[in-house]
């Protein structure tokens, strides 16, 4: 459903650069994800063949009338073929078309306590240093388990500095030295 997923937010980041409304659409897409995640059963009930095509679609009027009218009109159609159940994969599709073409990227930093804003920046800096992107957007995430250092997760890679990866080393080392 990734294909279906990557069309949908392709069509709707198109659309919205055309129309010059990405912020707007980004922001109120936003806002329905969260709405649509916040509501128990909303899916199954967008989703149920027993529920009408009239009756889904006032569903949607009624939830996110106010939103974009180009996001609208997506929601339309989503919620006419069932596949409402795809929102969240094609919103996060849609932020990878906006991140690209903004030069920027989400990431991830993990610690064992949580970073000051000022220990962020500096991390922060150092990635845009390293990767050449212009912004990131960090999530700072506590995981005890690393014991202390840090990693971080951007895009498909990870940075591990933690305390826990060294100790792995280390242990992996002493293993390959005694069955050698």
């Amino acid at each position: 459903m990734a294909n279906l997923s990557q069309k949908y937010a392709g069509a709707l980041y198109d659309v919205a650069v055309k129309h010059d409304s990405l912020e707007s659409v980004k922001s109120d897409f936003y806002e329905v994800t969260e709405a649509a995640a916040s509501v128990e059963n909303f899916i199954d009930f967008m989703e149920n063949p027993k529920i009408t095509r009239d009756k889904r679609t006032a569903a949607v009027e009624a939830a996110f009338g106010e939103s974009d009218r180009l996001l609208l009109n997506m929601l339309r159609i989503l919620s006419d073929k069932k596949h409402m159940s795809l929102l969240e994969e094609i919103y996060s599709e849609f932020l990878s078309l906006y991140d690209e073409a903004h030069n920027q990227a989400r990431v991830t930093v993990e610690s064992v306590y949580k970073l000051s804003a000022e220990e962020l920046d500096q991390l922060g800096q150092i990635f845009i240093d390293k990767t050449g992107y212009e912004k990131l957007l960090i999530t700072n995430e506590i995981n005890e388990e690393l014991i202390g250092g840090v990693r971080v997760l951007l895009g498909s890679k990870v940075y591990d500095g933690s305390v826990r990866n060294q100790l792995d080393g280390i242990r992996n080392n002493f293993k390959e030295h005694t069955n050698s």
